[in-house]
């Protein structure tokens, strides 16, 4: 069609008295005496990009109770309940079993005390880390003047809330048509006056100050991935135009009950088992321990093991810090991996919260470990493509342990091995901490029949061979 038009422009150029033809054809029209290329497929349902297809989650329900919003989602078999507070920007207030009763019991194992206390995130910035030196950005270069305390921290939007005791509140709260229940929120910034040139402290007392935000948007969205399992999915997007350096971010902290109205779960014990004490002094009347577990989650357990809380990070990170202060008293654990957050840009990570004894935690973690299935995207072609000749593939997949093989299927029978461990630094940026997360990109050739419209899939194989279809399109062959 394109070489056909060329033609006729030549030739007009050639035989200037020859009067114009008046051809309204667009280059993306077929040919007048070509019949359009029917599909026998229907439009593909692309698939999400969950690692866990299974979905256990049961009814919903909203309550006030204690003059809070909360919503709340059961397992299927209504034994285990999860609660989120959207007076404090949808974190997590509860995870303990059912009493027959709406809101909170004693057998929930999260904190849930005030608006810096649940399951959540809390993001920073090694550049703007301290108030005093955060308003330009030179943290990293020379330290602030403030005291070290976590009054004076610098940018670091909250989920929760601010040291104001204010609530981040949440802008969208709804069930998804897979069980999970779906959260929207902008988090206010910790300590309101963190970009002051000096050390002043009173941003509480002004109330725009005391709701400042923190300039990301957060969507979270939980669901049960097993009785005892709850899947964690956060997207952070950054709303202001600032960039901000990769560091260790809260992704999130599990803050474990204390005590106060729930079981006191202070023993934090790596996955085989091994208790780790949190010993060394830090700011605030603090202490904190860095540690390595075995395997991609950890525990805080009561006294003797029998009841608990833990949390696996999908991405496999299996380094921990833990933080306990038992005057208040005080007990929390989270991953870390740094990364950072670009201007504009959106980073994703996703947990499982997991309840019970230790070795009820150890059992539901392997499970976990081992049925976590790969996702990713199919980049070109686009769905509804029309193409001539051979088709380019080109797509990224990743894995909580690995990628061993990605293939192109043509019409759910062809197959054709894809090349991977292409570099897809953007994949690492959106989707920190995965293996070998900068070289998660597919590519290869496929030959396909002329004249016809056909299926692709992308299939993906894990380490543990756990094989999934990670994305589908519709591709027209043009006749030759």
């Amino acid at each position: 069609m394109c070489y056909a038009s060329g033609v006729f422009l030549l030739l007009a150029a050639c035989s200037p008295l020859r009067a114009p033809v008046n051809d309204t054809r667009r280059d993306t029209d077929p040919p007048p005496d070509t019949a359009p290329i029917e599909c026998p497929w229907s439009t593909p349902e692309q698939p999400n990009d969950r690692a866990l297809s299974s979905n256990v989650s049961g009814r919903q329900e909203t309550t006030t109770v204690d003059g809070y919003s909360d919503s709340y989602l059961y397992d299927a078999t209504d034994y285990v309940k999860v609660g989120v507070r959207e007076d404090w920007g949808g974190s997590v207030v509860f995870f303990g079993l059912t009493d027959g009763n709406a809101g909170v019991n004693g057998t929930n194992t999260i904190d849930g005390n005030d608006t810096g206390r649940e399951v959540q995130i809390a993001l920073y910035d090694p550049d703007r880390a301290m108030q005093g030196c955060a308003w330009d950005a030179s943290c990293a270069a020379a330290a602030s003047t403030c005291p070290v305390s976590i009054t004076y921290l610098g940018w670091n939007p909250v989920q929760g809330g601010n040291r104001c005791n204010n609530g981040s509140g949440v802008t969208y709260a709804g069930a998804e048509s897979d069980g999970g229940l779906t959260i929207t929120t902008t988090p206010l910034q910790w300590n309101p006056d963190w970009d002051a040139t000096d050390c002043t402290s009173d941003g509480c007392s002004d109330d725009a100050a005391a709701h400042l935000s923190g300039g990301i948007e957060l969507t979270q969205t939980l669901r049960f991935a097993r009785t005892h399992a709850v899947e964690l999915r956060y997207t952070v997007t950054e709303t202001e135009g600032m960039s901000h350096a990769a560091t260790n971010h809260e992704m999130p902290t599990l803050y474990a009950s204390n005590g106060t109205a729930g079981p006191d779960l202070w023993r934090l014990l790596m996955s085989d088992g091994t208790q780790v004490a949190i010993d060394t002094s830090a700011n605030d009347g603090f202490y904190y321990t860095n540690a390595t577990s075995p395997q991609p989650w950890v525990t805080l357990q009561d006294a003797s093991s029998t009841y608990g809380v833990g949390i696996l990070y999908e991405n496999g990170v299996t380094q921990f810090q833990g933080w306990q202060n038992r005057s208040l008293p005080f007990n929390n654990v989270r991953a870390l991996f740094p990364f950072e957050i670009p201007a504009w840009g959106t980073v994703n990570a996703r947990a499982y919260l997991l309840i019970g004894a230790f070795d009820t935690i150890r059992s539901e973690a392997s499970t976990l470990l081992t049925s976590l299935q790969p996702f990713g995207k199919l980049d070109s072609p686009a769905n509804g493509a029309s193409v001539r000749g051979e088709l380019e593939v080109a797509g990224w997949a990743i894995d909580n342990r690995g990628i061993v093989q990605v293939v192109a299927r043509v019409d759910e029978v062809t197959e054709t091995v894809l090349s991977y461990g292409a570099a897809r630094p953007d994949v690492a940026v959106a989707w920190p901490g995965y293996p070998d997360g900068k070289r998660v990109g597919f590519t290869g050739t496929v030959s396909l029949d002329a004249g016809a419209c056909h299926l692709l899939e992308i299939v993906a194989v894990d380490t543990d061979g756990n094989e999934r279809t990670i994305d589908r399109a519709l591709v027209t062959v043009s006749a030759p």
